[in-house]
């Protein structure tokens, strides 16, 4: 049994064209092919535009690679067409087979997360940290570096003491979608 969905995902890309047969989930875009097996898939996620209408994505993750699916069509400057029935049917029976094929899978809602943001900002905020001490001891002042870089340390380990309890979405039931983003 194969179902399938397609969408234009950019002005100058053709259709992509999604298909889900046996166990195998193929994307084809134009010339290129790529096709996943369903016992691969580590995260489902399913998002919804936050202030409603019919616009859904799914991220799908199969280790390090990922797949977009969209519930709109490009049609022109500022146009999409609108596939919500077709991918609603499409996500709903790769949610099904999903669940059975890897039942180890995350399948969430997507929600915006301040996760990654908040990484980064550690990142950056790790990198400024040593390029403070660097500089400070370059230029004879290490007392006030070290000072400032232990300040800047402190609020380093409190946003990184703060990522456990960042929301990562709500999880639903692959056999029975969310009735409101699936309709």
């Amino acid at each position: 049994m194969s179902s399938t969905h397609s969408a234009r995902l950019a002005p100058f890309q053709p259709e992509t064209v999604w298909t889900l047969r046996d166990g195998t989930l193929v994307e084809t875009r134009g010339l290129k092919v790529r096709g996943f097996p369903l016992s691969a898939l580590t995260r489902f996620r399913l998002a919804a535009a936050p202030k409603g209408g019919r616009r859904r994505v799914l991220q799908l993750s199969f280790g390090r690679e990922t797949m977009v699916i969209i519930a709109q069509s490009y049609v022109g400057p500022g146009r999409a067409e609108d596939r919500l029935d077709g991918f609603s049917a499409f996500v709903r029976a790769l949610a099904r087979q999903a669940a059975d094929a890897a039942p180890r899978a995350q399948f969430a809602l997507a929600r915006i997360e301040a996760r990654p943001a908040l990484t980064w900002v550690a990142g950056f905020l790790g990198v400024g940290v040593v390029a403070l001490l660097a500089s400070s001891v370059s230029a004879g002042m290490a007392g006030v570096g070290v000072d400032m870089a232990a300040r800047m340390g402190f609020v380093l380990i409190l946003l990184l003491a703060a990522l456990p309890w960042l929301s990562r979405g709500d999880a639903f039931d692959p056999r029975d979608p969310p009735r409101d983003l699936l309709p």
